[in-house]
């Protein structure tokens, strides 16, 4: 066995790297970095885009199509650095394969494929591709996490920069379903979090978070902040989110719990029991306010699905104290709630679209997308963009009076026997919307205009800079401690 190298001893502020970060990434970004879309979220994790002048109807069959490239995918596409990175699956027999590949953003002309062979899973082969890419707005890397554990950094030609096969070196437990955890960047880290039976003090079966150093994949800690899974079938992915001058790491987990972890360390700020059964659901956040939801039976009474606001100041168990709202008249069991201007919007497993007072968690009108619910919906330009399963894809300009159809439309396999599903959120970026599809990736915009590259995304939250001379918060050793 190798000997591990010395252990780095790191003394640091906490607030000290997030400014040279910043920094860096202020002075490095230009051009059409600006409109990146480099989570399945968006710049801010939030769904919502700072773009102008999109369209507001198109056709499958041409109309405002201005590219559309053949890759079979059930995720959202990540936009970086003038390219538009997805992933999806690719072959058929034996020769089946998941498949990440990037494209030109302004032309559709494939720049690279990347294929993975699928193995340590039993999810079937129409599920391959569920979890979304993260990119790095630092790098330009992208990051895959497959349905067999496989997680990969891949450079901008398509290279494989690092991997780590989480099923065989932590005990990734692989949902049957398909339902697969998408990885996240933060400042130096990748963030990931799964559902894992491994070894020592990770022996008992357990959803944990991994933080892993995103240049090399050298693991940085793990977090074990909850109790016994319910379900291991679950997916979810980490917020980053400042909140009481803390930066934290908050999502909902497969024992029911939403937690918030500390963004640097991993260590366990405080939590909050949503559920009677494990969390599929990213959460949204604005200012203080955490917005989540769930599909399963809620802890208090014999119905399912819940959908709540809570005050993300504080420690420990948090109780009703921190609860600002509970609404339950919504079960949604996948989309992410999705927050703009004082109102809240949220899918249900039955492709009802509600929009929520966010202040008071009261429904102010529905609208029916279609029968399945799955995709979360992206604001953009006065415009709600949102997909439901069975091929819909909707335009719909929303108030908080009601909202306005501009534009419905079927996509269908090339063969037109029946809907192409869509399961993920579309993209914003550069002025154009990017939809990944089972009939193919789809990009929507005005045909024979250029990019729009001067259009820069909200600032997200910014920490207090720490004084000058104060002392170091934490001391961390790296790397972290190896399961052998």
């Amino acid at each position: 066995m190798p000997r591990r190298p010395p252990a780095r001893v790191v003394r640091q502020h906490p607030r000290l790297r997030l400014l040279w970060i910043s920094a860096l990434a202020l002075a490095g970004l230009a051009g059409l970095a600006r409109a990146d879309w480099p989570t399945w979220r968006g710049p801010r994790q939030d769904g919502v885009a700072a773009d102008q002048g999109l369209i507001s109807s198109w056709s499958p069959a041409g109309k405002n199509v201005v590219w559309k490239a053949d890759l079979s995918g059930r995720s959202t596409p990540v936009v970086i650095n003038g390219r538009v990175c997805a992933n999806g699956r690719t072959g058929s027999g034996l020769n089946r394969q998941e498949a990440v590949a990037c494209f030109d953003a302004a032309t559709g002309k494939k720049l690279w494929e990347r294929d993975f062979d699928v193995y340590l899973t039993a999810v079937p082969f129409s599920r391959v591709g569920w979890g979304n890419l993260t990119a790095d707005p630092e790098t330009g890397d992208v990051y895959q996490l497959g349905v067999g554990g496989l997680l990969a950094c891949l450079d901008r030609n398509g290279k494989v920069r690092w991997s780590r096969s989480l099923t065989e070196e932590f005990g990734l437990i692989s949902g049957v379903g398909g339902r697969t955890h998408s990885p996240l960047v933060d400042e130096d880290r990748l963030l990931v979090s799964f559902v894992n039976l491994g070894w020592g003090d990770q022996g008992p079966l357990r959803h944990r978070t991994f933080a892993f150093d995103k240049h090399t994949g050298e693991l940085r800690w793990v977090s074990t902040p909850g109790d016994q899974p319910l379900d291991t079938n679950t997916q979810t992915t980490p917020v980053v989110a400042v909140i009481g001058g803390q930066r934290l790491i908050i999502e909902g987990e497969a024992d029911g719990w939403v937690y918030a972890l500390d963004a640097r360390t991993g260590a366990k700020v405080w939590r909050y029991r949503l559920s009677k059964g494990a969390m599929n659901n990213t959460v949204a956040v604005h200012g203080d306010t955490v917005f989540a939801s769930h599909g399963e039976e809620n802890l208090d009474n014999g119905s399912q699905g819940r959908v709540v606001a809570i005050d993300g100041r504080g420690t420990g168990d948090l109780a009703k104290a921190n609860e600002v709202w509970r609404n339950d008249e919504l079960v949604s069991g996948f989309p992410s709630p999705l927050y703009h201007d004082g109102l809240l919007y949220v899918v249900d497993n039955s492709a009802s679209l509600a929009c929520l007072d966010a202040a008071t968690g009261r429904v102010l009108w529905r609208y029916k997308l279609g029968r399945i619910g799955k995709a979360s919906p992206v604001w953009a330009d006065g415009k709600l963009y949102v997909a439901e399963v069975n091929g819909n894809f909707h335009i719909l300009k929303p108030s908080r009076e009601g909202v306005e159809l501009l534009d419905k439309q079927e996509i269908r396999l090339a063969d037109g026997s029946r809907p192409a599903e869509v399961y993920g959120s579309p993209a914003v970026a550069y002025g154009r919307v990017y939809l990944s599809t089972e009939a193919g990736l789809f990009c929507l915009g005005e045909k024979g205009t250029k990019l729009h590259a001067d259009v820069r995304p909200p600032a997200g939250a910014a920490e207090t800079p720490a004084e000058a001379g104060a002392a170091p918060a934490v001391l961390h050793v790296i790397p972290a401690e190896v399961l052998v």
